[in-house]
């Protein structure tokens, strides 16, 4: 099931969520997330591409395992959709993944550390907005019922980032290769070769694709031979649509812990922009104002093209929901604009044009039992999460390591 469509049936419920909620009631419970214990045996060498999420719990997953690979990376940095901001205000500030989206034991599972209280190593807020408003046909409305119906979790002192940043890079940052951009991979033989931008080979018996859905809809990555129909039509049915934060510090505080737009129903049911008291449970003496949206909501500040275009435009729409307090207290900003990234492009899955299960299963099918492929658009129940994005990872890898080499 998408968030999107878990988001309307608990409407239809009477439950409520807030926007970038992913799943209500697992915000409050426990969900279990497998580490897989790999076949023995295989002797061969395993490429990862891309070091966000699923790349990295794959390579954590494959280290652990004794197993020899590499994590081939695009970007001069890792981390994927995971970012974060140092300097800008009292705290780290979430540029990308910033919701924890179920209950904080599954950092646990993510590194197979079943005995490992986080709760003694990371700090946690437990985030329920007290004052929540929308702002619809020019008027602000409250609606602050809606923290009796919805409690997640968030990082208090640190990030998503920040977690696998302390936790898993480490174990494995020798076997990440950073600004290498794959342009071709030619699996006509037994080992698949993978050409760079700049001409380098890489050579493994197995791949594993982590790359954001938009890079293989944009064909950025070539293959030798060309991917099976079924493949790219599927990868195709998946929506990705722009994505942008922003961040504000301001003078002095005159905004909700929470702001949607549109009639709250409606708002909340298509997730795709809010604004947010982003120091909220932080311990912070900053007034930090966050703004997240994606798809067509995002795309109206992005295809604004420079970042001053874009900041003011965010100011003047802040001046008219609060009566210029904006612009009179700002003081400084930070954009991320996830859709002018070159190995991103994008948000992330939003919805898909055919049953979800079906076109997650053509994707995940693998290719000449040698490309394999994972991401947070690839986890049927937690998609759109960084823990959806670990779980797909450890899926595939158990998958392609199930016949040995």
């Amino acid at each position: 099931m998408t968030r999107k469509a878990f988001i309307e049936k608990a409407l239809k419920a009477s439950m409520g969520l807030p926007l970038f909620s992913s799943f209500l009631l697992e915000s409050c419970n426990r969900y279990d997330l497998e580490f897989p214990v790999l076949p023995m045996g295989f002797q061969g060498k395993v490429l990862v591409v891309g070091a966000g999420a699923a790349g990295l719990a794959a390579g954590h997953l494959l280290q652990r395992s004794g197993i020899d690979f590499e994590i081939i990376e695009a970007a001069p940095v890792w981390g994927g959709r995971m970012k974060k901001a140092v300097g800008f205000a009292d705290f780290p500030i979430d540029l990308g993944a910033e919701w924890i989206h179920t209950h904080p034991d599954i950092l646990s599972d993510i590194l197979n550390s079943p005995g490992m209280d986080m709760d003694t190593k990371i700090d946690f807020i437990a985030y329920s907005p007290k004052t929540t408003q929308t702002w619809n046909n020019g008027r602000l409305r409250n609606h602050n019922y809606i923290s009796k119906l919805y409690s997640e979790w968030k990082f208090k002192h640190t990030t998503w980032f920040g977690f696998f940043e302390a936790y898993i890079v480490p174990g494995i940052e020798s076997r990440i290769t950073l600004n290498t951009p794959i342009s071709e991979v030619d699996y006509s033989s037994d080992r698949v070769q993978l050409k760079t931008t700049d001409g380098r080979i890489f050579e493994a018996d197995k791949v594993l694709f982590t790359v954001p859905v938009k890079i293989l809809q944009n064909e950025l990555i070539s293959f030798v031979p060309p991917l099976p129909v079924s493949k790219t039509k599927a990868i195709n049915q998946v929506a990705v649509g722009d994505g942008i934060k922003i961040f504000v510090e301001f003078q002095s505080r005159f905004y909700p812990d929470m702001l949607s737009f549109g009639p709250i129903l409606k708002a909340f049911r298509k997730e795709e922009k809010f604004v947010y008291d982003a120091a909220f449970g932080k311990d912070s003496d900053k007034n930090i104002l966050g703004l997240f949206a994606i798809n067509e909501a995002a795309a109206a500040y992005t295809q604004l093209g420079t970042e001053s275009a874009i900041i003011g435009e965010f100011l003047n729409e802040l001046d008219e929901i609060f009566s210029g307090q904006a612009s009179a207290g700002y003081v400084k900003h930070i954009i991320q604009n996830w859709s002018a990234e070159p190995y991103i492009q994008g948000a992330y899955s939003y919805d898909f044009e055919e049953k979800q299960w079906r076109v997650v299963e053509a994707i995940q099918e693998p290719v000449a039992d040698r490309l394999f492929f994972a991401g947070e658009a690839l986890s049927i129940d937690h998609q759109a999460t960084v823990h959806g994005a670990c779980e797909s990872a450890f899926e595939a890898m158990s998958r392609m390591l199930a016949a040995g080499q």
